[in-house]
């Protein structure tokens, strides 16, 4: 028995071995920002962003989540934390799945922070998270601020093969036309206009009073008359910070040219302002990422050529960040949709105005210069219907200046305007107004309706 064991045993090992050795399917490299589509980029207060709704569509378009049946049954697990746990560092629950996929390309982008096309930063409210799985799951979270994905190159046009037939003798080949490159905007394009310097530092155009044009009834002097009011604010000619990242401080200086134009029958009552100035802006850095302090500081010269009278006027200001102390009264979050949006704006302003010559202006006669503190508060509530839908606001602003010089320039103004936008998005308006009080420089009285047509860019 013992000798045909061993007999056996000798024939097996004699024998040339067959088997097979099983090699591990290639796994596929994560995408990251590969699967990023440049042409999805829109433009967001100046700067050319991907939104993270369509990064996270483009990522679901190559890696589709499959639900199993489980799924549906017991406590839920939020989506972004099934993504992050798929994944501990670099070993992933087997077989791969279209999470841990989803984990490896957040992870990939998060890591690199960059490619030449994108570039990933944090902007959410707070410190960015410490751990890779703490950051994939504020990377898919869209309940609350995040990453900001910014386009650093531009999309190249789609080439289109036409096919031709083979040209006869007799007929010439005619010439085919490239496709137009994407070029970067112009400086008209980076002009903001809007109602007034102030207005126009707001980063989303989509949130100025535009400036106006208007037909106006002036109860004051029972005159009907044509009006003009706006600011250009050019692109800064110096600035600091990243305007994007809400928890770092920022700051520009701008120039501005400005004109007002009230006409009326009595001249005591006319404005013809035309002011050439330069206004700096300074945003104080908040950890939270929160709405931040805001400082103004603005220098302008002043003329009337209608009243040949010239002035210099300096302004200080600083915007309180109302909108986080009453986020949740106005139910406030700029990272939420809304149909009905209410903002509220107050800023605390001080001036200081030197007359350099009166010319026929009555209202500066006799006064050399001033000093004034006071502030400036606004309210506001937009109806929205979505894209490509009309869009109406109401608007209320309110300005007073207490004299501090005692030389009676002390003025107050109430400005009440119903607004129609044709989309959201519309750089025109039109719209009913009320104007009532004193011109906060040249102190003369107002008080009229407008039928206003408006512009912002």
């Amino acid at each position: 028995m013992f000798s045909l064991i061993a007999a056996l045993l000798a024939s097996d090992a004699a024998a040339p071995a067959e088997a097979t050795i099983a090699h591990p399917a290639p796994v596929e490299a994560p995408a990251g920002f590969t699967a990023l589509d440049l042409s999805a980029c829109t433009d967001v207060a100046g700067q050319r962003q991907l939104s993270r709704e369509a990064a996270l569509g483009e990522l679901l378009a190559r890696y589709p989540i499959t639900l199993d049946v489980s799924a549906f049954g017991g406590p839920q697990t939020a989506l972004p934390q099934r993504i992050a746990d798929a994944c501990v560092g670099e070993a992933c629950t087997a077989p791969i799945s279209s999470l841990a996929k989803l984990n490896r390309s957040a992870a990939v982008m998060i890591s690199q922070r960059a490619d030449g096309r994108f570039r990933l930063e944090w902007n959410g409210a707070g410190p960015e998270p410490a751990t890779e799985a703490e950051r994939v799951v504020a990377f898919f979270d869209l309940s609350r601020p995040g990453y900001v994905l910014t386009c650093l190159a531009t999309p190249q046009p789609p080439v289109t093969a036409i096919a031709t037939a083979a040209p006869s003798p007799s007929s010439p080949t005619k010439p085919t036309l490239a496709p137009a490159s994407n070029k970067p905007k112009g400086f008209l394009s980076q002009i903001r206009v809007a109602s007034s310097d102030t207005e126009a530092e707001k980063d989303d155009y989509t949130k100025r009073v535009p400036a106006q044009l208007s037909y106006d009834n002036n109860k004051a002097n029972n005159g009907a008359i044509i009006s003009a009011n706006a600011v250009a604010l050019f692109p800064a000619v110096a600035s600091w910070g990243k305007e994007s990242v809400t928890t770092q401080g920022f700051g520009d200086i701008r120039p501005f040219v400005g004109y007002q134009r009230i006409s009326a029958s009595d001249p005591a009552s006319e404005v013809n302002n035309l002011d050439f100035g330069v206004r700096g802006k300074f945003r104080f850095a908040r950890n939270d990422g929160q709405e931040a302090y805001v400082g103004g500081l603005s220098a302008a010269y002043e003329t009337d050529d209608r009243f040949k009278s010239q002035l210099a006027r300096y302004e200080a200001s600083l915007a309180l960040p109302v909108k986080a102390w009453l986020k949740d009264d106005l139910n406030y979050d700029e990272t939420a949709p809304c149909v009905v949006c209410q903002t509220a704006d107050l800023t605390l302003v001080s001036d200081y105005v030197n007359v350099g010559n009166p010319g026929d202006k009555v209202a500066l006669t006799d006064l050399p210069q001033y000093a004034r503190a006071g502030f400036d508060a606004a309210w506001d509530i937009r109806l929205k219907q979505g894209a490509g839908k009309p869009s109406f606001g109401l608007n209320l602003q309110y300005s007073a200046r207490e004299d501090l010089s005692r030389e009676n320039a002390s003025a107050d103004r109430l400005t009440t305007r119903a607004s129609y936008y044709p989309t959201e998005q519309s750089h025109y308006a039109f719209g009913l107004e009320y104007d009532s009080g004193r011109d906060l420089t040249s102190l003369t009285p107002v008080q009229r309706w407008l039928v206003t047509w408006g512009f912002r860019n």
